[in-house]
């Protein structure tokens, strides 16, 4: 009896294991695309307005993603659902390599971003549903070292292809590819398919402002951080080794201080660490701002090292403080949210994190219309640096909640609605 229960629970160690490889691959290949699309932008000449435009498709479909593809894909079967996802990805991804038509760019990263989304919602829940109920809070947190795992491992890819990008995206259809065979090979039962709780926009905001408005804001930077600076890096001269050194230091910065930050987080007022971050972050954005002005010459040759140096570290505190922002603002919210609404809470957040990935490029298209390419970056310092004012005001507006009433924060990502809310289920648990 004892022997098939060890065997029982060695299939479901290896089932996670294959799953959390398979979700580590998919994740490399987004991000390594964001960057290499920028890159692959640049290179043939295109604007600032079609870099924004792309991402702006790519942030839409992963927002219908999250909301509209992941029943219907759960319906036909969990491993048919993710082959099916991630062969539209690689198809896609394959067919950015043989053209340069700004039109198909804009389809492709559309689809993409809906078939990402896809993903993320069946493996997450995937993984949710195979997790023992009393080590689910740690694989979560691995599940979360994986992908900033993957994160550093993607840019390191694309500095790899940087003379080739077509074979770029070649390689990253082949690493989607790899993530179907691994998970077809996983022998482990289906979650049963489950019903989303519902987005409430007021409610949330009337909750706590500071984390609706914070996550927007969030939302807006990282997105125009991560998908679009590559390319006006590298339209002002900056070498693609460079940039995706930097956007590597980012993901890094986010694996050493997510963790610290939110045991940090867990023992104070967690305004006030979400106002010192915001300022932290919004004075890297404003160094990065002076770096990409002009024509990249300060980076170059041997008198460039000490530059090079002083970017990398400001890519570990930008990514440090703003990538973990969005754990730390959903635990705030989780602090002012009824039990009975955490699951929806968190799901809002989720949509308006996702949202603000949408408008953020549309904004920077207008500001480069408008105004020109290198304000770009003084407006993301802007806006971070005006939340941070906003949030300082807030803990002036509403006393703190108290520490036995806060939730415990939990590695968030803003990649499913599914393991949103099964976090946020525990939170709400933990902190009842």
């Amino acid at each position: 009896m004892q022997d098939g229960r060890n065997s029982v629970l060695e299939s479901k160690s290896y089932s996670l294991q294959a799953l959390l490889l398979s979700m580590g691959s998919i994740h490399l290949a987004t991000a390594a695309l964001g960057t290499l699309v920028a890159l692959r932008i640049a290179a043939v000449g295109g604007s600032a307005e079609l870099a924004s435009l792309v991402a702006a498709s790519y942030s839409l479909g992963f927002l219908l993603g999250c909301f509209y593809t992941y029943k219907p894909l759960a319906n036909v079967g969990y491993v048919r659902a993710f082959a099916a996802a991630a062969a539209l990805c690689a198809m896609f991804a394959l067919l950015m390599s043989r053209t340069d038509s700004a039109a198909s760019w804009v389809v492709a990263r559309f689809v993409i971003g809906m078939a990402t989304a896809g993903l993320y919602s069946v493996g997450e829940a995937w993984i949710n549903d195979s997790a023992p109920a009393e080590s689910r809070g740690r694989i979560l947190a691995v599940y979360s070292t994986v992908l900033g795992g993957a994160s550093v491992a993607s840019q390191a890819l694309v500095a790899f292809v940087a003379e080739d990008l077509a074979a770029g995206f070649v390689l990253m259809s082949a690493t989607f590819c790899f993530a179907i065979v691994v998970l077809a090979l996983t022998n482990v039962k289906q979650p049963a398919v489950k019903g989303h709780a519902t987005v409430r926009l007021l409610p949330v905001f009337r909750y706590s402002p500071t984390a609706f408005v914070g996550t927007l804001v969030t939302g807006i930077v990282v997105t125009v951080f991560l998908s679009i600076l590559p390319f006006q890096a590298s339209t002002v001269g900056i070498s693609s080794t460079t940039i995706t050194v930097s956007i590597a230091m980012a993901y890094a910065g986010r694996i050493l201080f997510q963790y610290p930050l939110g045991l940090i987080s867990d023992h104070m007022d967690r305004r006030i660490l979400i106002v010192a971050i915001s300022l932290v972050a919004s004075a890297a954005l404003l160094l990065i701002a002076l770096f990409v002005t002009g024509d990249g010459s300060a980076l170059q040759g041997e008198p460039g090292i000490g530059v090079r140096l002083a970017a990398t570290g400001i890519s570990i505190v930008l990514g440090g403080t703003l990538l973990p922002l969005y754990a730390i603002l959903m635990a705030h919210a989780m602090d002012r949210t009824d039990p009975v609404y955490v699951p929806s809470t968190a799901i809002t957040l989720l949509f308006v994190y996702t949202f603000g990935g949408v408008i953020g490029p549309v904004l920077v298209a207008v500001i480069s219309v408008l105004f020109g390419d290198a304000l770009m970056d003084w407006a993301m310092f802007s806006l971070l640096f005006g939340f941070s004012i906003f949030a300082a005001w807030r803990i002036r507006q509403r006393a703190p909640v108290p520490s036995a009433e806060q939730a415990v924060i939990a590695p968030a990502t803003a990649t499913s609605v599914e393991t949103l809310a099964s976090e946020k289920r525990v939170h709400s648990v933990q902190s009842g």
